[in-house]
């Protein structure tokens, strides 16, 4: 089994010729949300056509490498209709909210689980967003519980939601785990001494749900954390030499480890809840700092890239400036001297906005008015102001960024060693007071025993 985004960016090789193909850019999934139908390894561009692979041409899909039997298996997008009706399709499955029948907010499709070696999708993960994740974790989501996939929401059913919920990871599984050692040390006197050395992996974890993603020595996923553990996971991970991870994932072992300290238990879940609250505070502090300062800059970012992006790109409409000179003619390509002629002019949200970013199908005459530009690749000195001016400006908030980050890092870590050595301490003290609360109970039943004080 394989993580969608995993996937995304591995090489394509070729098996016949040992050639690097292309890099996967992206996972085409069926009308029916179910299938991988291929994978897009080229998104074409103004001139070019999106080239993908068929997922029955794909061979294997390993830690670093989709391999594929030989180049021919690469194919133009539009030679078939189910995944050119994919490509043209404008909403996508990845990022939809997904509700329960009766309207409860479960979190958003972040990624898919598929099989390789069908590309049959077994499972979603559900995120809840930042905080969310970091408080609860991802969650698993098979595939059959889902309902309905519509234009703006997923359903699925209550068992489903249900699921979902009982998958509790981050800050509250820690903490949950933290508080199962206080459990189990007063369960102790009760648990059952029955020896279960001779039960089968099966029996030991199947029905278990998985705790993390257990992959083999190709990468690929044998269970997904937050998937009940089958027969098929036991199975696979014993034929891979897997079994070991796959324990250790559903927790096997919890249950048979036993606190030695069971009366110093409590205080350290309560150093443990104290050092996760830390992390859970400073993670907020990341999110709400500065937030205004970050939004510029990424505002700053997207500018940038939408003009480098439509640089060596045509407009579709003759661009004038204030004294109706032409700076760009109906289909010639935008330069950095159009750029900064348009942002001079007070036109370059007109100029970003009328870029052509279609198939082009004609020939390029067709698209020329007759008129002269001034601002043509012909004609283009090169250098705009306003590209080195966004492009400063986003270096500038990187290198900041860094340096704050950079002492919030020491800051940080000082202040973990410093909790460190305090709950250090006071695990000592623990230790100490339990030894000398054994030793004088000793000495009272030596007492009670002889009638005489021990020396």
């Amino acid at each position: 089994m394989q993580k969608g985004k995993s996937v995304i960016g591995k090489d394509v090789l070729s098996l016949a010729t040992g050639v690097r193909i292309h890099s996967v850019k992206d996972i085409l999934i069926g009308a029916g949300n179910d299938q991988v139908v291929a994978l897009l390894v080229d998104e074409g561009g103004l001139l070019g056509t999106s080239t993908v692979v068929p997922f029955e041409a794909v061979n294997s899909i390993g830690r670093d490498a989709v391999v594929i039997e030989q180049e021919e298996a690469v194919v133009a997008a539009s030679s078939d209709p189910e995944v050119k009706a994919i490509l043209n399709r404008t909403d996508k499955l990845l990022g939809k909210t997904v509700y329960t029948e009766d309207g409860q907010k479960m979190g958003s499709i972040a990624d898919l689980y598929f099989d390789d070696a069908s590309g049959r999708i077994t499972g979603f993960e559900i995120s809840g967003g930042t905080l969310g994740d970091l408080a609860r974790g991802p969650s698993y989501l098979d595939t059959n519980e889902i309902q309905i996939a519509g234009r703006d929401a997923v359903f699925i059913s209550r068992s489903g939601g249900s699921a979902l919920e009982g998958q509790v990871g981050g800050i509250q599984g820690a903490l949950a785990k933290a508080g199962e050692k206080l459990g189990s040390a007063a369960d102790d006197a009760k648990e059952s001494l029955a020896d279960k050395s001779a039960l089968t992996p099966q029996e030991k974890l199947v029905g278990k749900r998985a705790g993390a993603d257990v992959t083999d020595e190709r990468g690929s996923i044998v269970v997904a954390s937050g998937q009940r553990i089958t027969v098929d996971h036991v199975e696979r991970a014993e034929a891979t030499g897997n079994l070991q991870p796959l324990y250790e994932a559903a927790d096997a072992g919890e249950a048979r480890e036993r606190d030695e300290k069971a009366k110093a238990a409590a205080q350290q879940v309560g150093d443990t809840a104290g050092d996760l609250w830390d992390k859970f505070t400073a993670k907020i502090g990341e999110v709400t700092d500065a937030a205004g300062q970050r939004a510029d800059e990424q505002q700053t970012r997207n500018r940038l890239a939408k003009i480098n992006d439509a640089i060596g790109r045509p407009v579709t409409k003759v661009m004038l400036d204030r004294d109706d000179k032409v700076i760009l003619d109906l289909g010639d390509i935008i330069t950095h001297q159009a750029v900064q002629r348009a942002n001079d002019a007070g036109l370059l949200d007109t100029l970003l906005g009328s870029v052509y970013e279609g198939q082009v199908t004609f020939e390029r005459d067709e698209m020329k008015a007759k008129v002269v530009a001034d601002s043509t690749v012909k004609k283009a000195s090169g250098g705009a102001a306003i590209v080195d001016e966004l492009a400063t400006k986003v270096q500038t908030a990187e290198q900041e960024h860094a340096s704050a980050a950079e002492a919030h890092k020491r800051e940080a870590q000082a202040s973990r060693e410093r909790k460190n050595k305090e709950r250090e301490s006071r695990a000592e003290a623990r230790d100490q007071a339990v030894k000398e609360r054994e030793e004088t109970e000793g000495e009272a039943v030596a007492v009670s025993e002889t009638g005489e004080p021990v020396a």
